[in-house]
């Protein structure tokens, strides 16, 4: 007897079980099932269509305490905020102008910064009048001729004696410790400390204490109270911090 799985309902024409449609009368026919798989079939599981992965579930809002990098502000909830409220109730901020003063006041007065600097190279001056004149008083006995006859015949000499030692005197300071007497006895250093830079300074210092007028003039009409030292070489006379000390 041949089975009905196997044959065409209509004609009873004897099919193959991968028929979809007899050969004979033309009946489309459905598919049986197989009792096993096929060997070049693949599993079921593999083609079964995968769910959407699910989001990771959202936990209660807290306050990030660990930033990534600083880059990321903590997030405060409900109840830190409401904390934050408080303590600014408790503890308000002062004023804007006490905030302004007390920030003023840890600057040193630009007016008082100005008569120093014009104090340090009117001292600066005086030391070189003396020194130099030590010298001409000791050429003149050591020679024992007056001031017009030493100057006369020996100011080759002379001349070159003093633009050395006045600038030994602002050099050997200024390079080994970066201020000069009248500057470090008055609080102020260049913040350079290449030997070169303080070598140059050195000389245009003596410069601006030989022309202490001019140099005053540059410090009344410069906004900064440059002397011509500075205007000079670019560089800048400063309070002798502990930074700035550190320095040297």
């Amino acid at each position: 007897m041949v089975s009905q799985q196997n044959t065409c309902p209509s004609c009873r024409h004897k099919l193959s079980p991968l028929t979809i449609e007899c050969p004979v009368c033309g009946i489309p026919l459905s598919r049986q099932p197989l009792k096993r798989p096929l060997l070049f079939q693949v599993s079921n599981k593999s083609i079964e269509p995968q769910p959407p992965p699910q989001p990771p579930p959202q936990s209660s809002p807290k306050s990030i305490t660990a930033p990534a990098i600083g880059r990321i502000a903590p997030v405060k909830t409900e109840t830190e905020l409401q904390t934050t409220q408080t303590i600014l109730k408790a503890n308000p901020a002062p004023p804007l102008d006490s905030a302004l003063v007390t920030k003023e006041s840890h600057h040193p007065d630009v007016q008082s910064t100005f008569w120093r600097l014009a104090r340090m190279e009117l001292l600066e001056a005086i030391a070189l009048l003396i020194l130099n004149s030590a010298i001409a008083f000791i050429a003149r006995w050591q020679l024992n001729l007056t001031t017009y006859q030493t100057y006369t015949d020996f100011w080759p000499y002379l001349i070159t004696l003093h633009a050395l030692i006045s600038w030994a005197y602002f050099m050997l300071p200024i390079v080994l410790t970066g201020s000069s007497v009248a500057m470090m006895r008055l609080g102020f250093g260049i913040a350079d400390t290449q030997p070169e830079k303080r070598l140059s300074f050195s000389l245009f210092m003596l410069v601006s204490v030989l022309l202490v007028p001019f140099s005053f003039l540059c410090m009344v009409l410069t906004p900064a109270h440059t002397t011509l030292a500075e205007i000079l070489t670019g560089q800048e006379i400063r309070e002798r911090t502990p930074d700035l000390m550190r320095r040297y």
